[in-house]
């Protein structure tokens, strides 16, 4: 038989591949591109992705590959095509962006299963090849892996499926050890002939009559069902007897792990305006004419759902699927409410908040094609779905959508990437577009759909700069409170915003000034009073709230600093009859908390909602007559290149859950944003919701100081628990790179903002370049260096593009 080979990336940060590996005879015809096999590389065996299959090879020797993982392709040509484009632009090995295809449990414990049937069992005490095999089966049964091991150098696989055709063995892919498939126990009356002599023996047994009575003609029922039945007392006896007298029969069938089981559907009733009509035409129109992107750019309750919702309902009538992303998790269950009503059945819902079991579930259904529709944050992006006709990304200008741990990626930019290889159409939404974005719509590369009104002739809500340089140390102004008070007395609701979650961000000593720092980072910690510690934010390290100074010994620790949970106890005194709530991720830890919360607020449960960022995009609160702003400068003040624009979307963001309704009431609405820097551009553009004079003011600073959109940017993290040695190699990589390239500028080394993070020192290094080739040329020498040289004990991270240069 002629040979076979296979060209696999390994799912190892390495470089160079794919690496080429034979294909046993077994699985010839099995091993295509997009599936995942493992392969031994160096003294382990890895996964790795087929990317191609050809029947020769230049090498001499050419190591197996030992096992098939998947039953379909996790991605067909173009889709390979992009995940390479990923790892080149973002500077990862192929193999570890094609691990983004799958679940990470998939990746790590995929495994085909043996074990014994009846009939296998029976047949243990042979002493040929099949029976010696059965017994390494043996009760728990095996993995395949294993099995090979074990016959090392034999015939296998042949022995194997022999035996599986003869009933002896079983065989499943079970997804990690401790990743199983969910199951129930159902019950079914067995074909018995006579059915009165059936009901005779059973005349003195009133339960499993009642039991056997009630199954009849009804098929396979859960046992869960059926305890929830009062007239079936005594039940489990029952089905125990009923089984033991071959009336009726005991399985397992597997159910689906449902994200979205919790989720209450939404209908979109309203008939869209004309704005909207003209959005959703012009985007419906595109949809299989190639590749289309558009940047929705509508103010806040401006009914941009609608048009997603619209765009859909057309690519599935043309026979195409679609995707919609979303920033945060938070955002997830209310797309999800609108999505599973007008597509019922046909939502799959991906983020990376769902137990493995749940997302490994919604996964197989994407793959299998069962569903037309995905939601969810920014992982969702790389979910199997074929056919796909259009992607929505929401919220565009959001920085959750920037992994900054493993894969550095932007989802919004991976997405436009995507939708132009597969030639498809794609929509940005957003009130408050990524300069980017927008740069990239003066440029003509973004096609732009604007809406300007608000859905039912609601008016945007009017902004106040509150001075707060004369009121300083106070949390809630008095000029707040007293909306607030007046607010909630008029039946309305108030949102405080605050981007800084805790009681307090750090404590200090008022004798000799020292703060309270963590122990593995440059960071003060955040008291979080209720819970009587002290957190880091960074590395979960925590400690007890000090009585006591540890360096000078005074009893005169004070909280400067605020945090949500501080807020929450000033509006608790201010306002004691109020109903509170608050949400951040601290107060959303348990499952389901956040959907409890929105849920009250919507239906006017709650009359001060108190939050950070996840409360200021998305939801929709149509009794919200008040936002105020706790400090408009916190992010402001950041020393980042990006803090003027967080800033004026932070703001705008928030301003916009105010006034929603249209009512008379919703009229008067306002927001209140206290400010020490009440004539910042970006805060004065803000209370105007004059997107488009900000953007000039900003871009005319960033062309000044030499900052993206106007050049292209990549952050270079040099970490060691070692600070010289850290300090050394950030050095060395400085004097590689080409000081004469045109375009081509280095700032750095120095210490990150945070220099020590979670144990590690860390230095920073930002390459600057006119043109992405140059860019990507010298990240690629610098990769090299790196690679090839002695750095021990020392670790370097590329950020292209990066949302942050702190």
């Amino acid at each position: 038989m002629n040979k076979k080979y296979a060209e696999v990336y390994v799912n190892l940060p390495v470089e160079g591949g794919p690496f080429t590996y034979l294909i046993p005879d077994h699985l010839t015809g099995d091993v295509e591109v997009g599936r995942r096999v493992l392969v031994p590389f160096g003294r382990r065996t890895v996964t790795g992705y087929v990317s191609a299959l050809s029947s020769s090879s230049d090498l001499e020797k050419v190591r197996s590959i030992t096992d098939l993982l998947d039953t379909k392709p996790l991605f067909d040509a173009v889709r390979l095509k992009f995940y390479l484009w990923l790892s080149t632009y973002y500077m990862v090995s192929p193999g570890t962006a094609l691990s983004l295809t799958h679940p990470a449990a998939i990746n790590q414990k995929s495994q085909r299963h043996l074990a014994l049937t009846e009939a296998g069992t029976l047949e243990l005490k042979g002493k040929d090849k099949e029976s010696e095999l059965l017994r390494a089966v043996g009760d728990k049964g095996i993995t395949m892996s294993a099995l090979i091991k074990k016959f090392k150098g034999k015939a296998v696989y042949g022995l194997v499926e022999r035996l599986k055709e003869d009933g002896l063995l079983t065989e499943e892919v079970r997804i990690g050890k401790q990743l199983k498939e969910k199951t129930e126990k159902v019950v079914a009356l067995k074909g018995v002939e006579n059915k009165l002599e059936v009901m005779e023996a059973l005349k003195r047994s009133p339960a499993q009559r009642r039991l056997y009575e009630y199954l009849r003609g009804r098929g396979e029922l859960s046992l869960k069902e059926l305890r929830g039945i009062r007239e079936l007392s005594g039940l489990d006896g029952a089905v125990r007897k009923l089984e033991e007298r071959g009336f009726l029969s005991i399985n397992k069938r597997t159910i689906r792990r449902d994200p979205s089981a919790g989720v209450v559907p939404r209908l979109m009733e309203h008939t869209p305006n004309v704005e909207q009509r003209k959005a959703i035409d012009s985007i419906t129109k595109s949809i299989g004419s190639g590749y289309s992107p558009f940047l929705l750019f509508g103010v806040t309750g401006s009914g941009k759902t609608l048009v997603y919702i619209r765009a859909i309902e057309d690519a599935l009538k043309k026979g195409r699927r679609a995707m919609l992303l979303v920033p945060e998790i938070a955002l997830t269950h209310r797309m999800a409410a609108y999505l599973l009503e007008h597509f019922k059945g046909r939502v799959a819902v991906l983020h990376s908040a769902l137990s493995d079991g749940e997302r490994s579930d919604e996964w197989r259904r994407i793959l299998e094609g069962k569903v037309d529709v995905v939601v969810g944050a920014r992982s969702a992006l790389f979910s199997p779905i074929k056919n796909l006709g259009l992607i929505i990304v929401d919220e565009e200008h959001d920085s959750s959508y920037s992994q900054d741990e493993g894969i550095r990626y932007n989802a919004r930019d991976a997405a436009l990437m995507l939708a132009n290889m597969l030639g498809i159409t794609i929509v940005l939404g957003t009130a408050t577009p990524a300069l980017e974005t927008f740069h990239n719509v003066k440029l003509g590369r973004i096609a732009l759909l604007k809406m300007e009104e608000r859905v039912g002739g609601a008016t945007m809500p009017e902004v106040e700069l509150l001075d707060m340089r004369r009121n300083k140390g106070v949390v809630i102004s008095e000029r707040l409170a007293s909306l607030m008070e007046i607010t909630i007395s008029d039946g309305g609701q108030v949102l405080l915003f605050l981007n800084r979650r805790g009681y307090s961000s750090f404590i200090i000593c008022r004798s000799c000034g020292e703060a309270v720092k963590c122990v593995n980072c440059d960071l003060t910690l955040t008291m979080h009073k209720r819970a009587g510690r002290l957190k880091c934010h960074y590395c979960d390290f925590e400690l007890s709230i000090p009585d006591e100074c540890s360096e000078c010994g005074a009893l005169d620790m004070v909280d400067p600093g605020i945090g949500t949970e501080k807020v929450e106890e000033e509006v608790r005194v201010l306002l004691p009859k109020a109903r509170v709530a608050r949400l951040d991720r601290d107060s959303t830890r348990k499952k389901g908390t956040l959907a409890k919360v929105i849920e009250a607020v919507e239906v006017g449960d709650v009359d001060v909602l108190i939050g950070t960022q996840m409360v200021t995009k998305g939801h929709h609160f149509p009794s919200m007559r008040l936002v105020g702003v706790i400090s408009g400068d916190t992010s402001l003040n950041m020393p980042d290149f990006r803090s003027s624009e967080r800033t004026f979307q932070l703001i705008a963001q928030a301003s916009g859950r105010a006034g929603r309704s249209g009512s008379a009431e919703a009229a008067k609405s306002r927001v209140v944003v206290q400010t020490f820097n009440p004539e910042h551009f970006c805060l004065t553009r803000a209370a105007k919701y004059d997107y488009e004079g900000f953007f000039d003011e900003e871009m005319a600073i960033r062309k000044e100081v030499g900052y993206p959109p106007v050049i292209r940017l990549a952050s270079i993290r040099i970490e060691s628990i070692n600070d010289n040695l850290a300090f050394r190699a950030a050095e060395a990589l400085r004097k590689v790179v080409p000081t004469d390239t045109k375009g081509l500028s280095v700032l750095g080394p120095a210490p990150a903002l945070v220099a020590r993070l979670r144990g590690k020192y860390r230095y920073q290094i930002l390459v600057k370049a006119t043109d992405v080739k140059v860019l990507h040329r010298t990240l690629f020498t610098l990769r090299h260096f790196f690679n090839g040289g002695n750095f021990t004990k020392v670790s370097m991270r590329i950020d292209v593009d990066p949302a942050s240069t702190l």
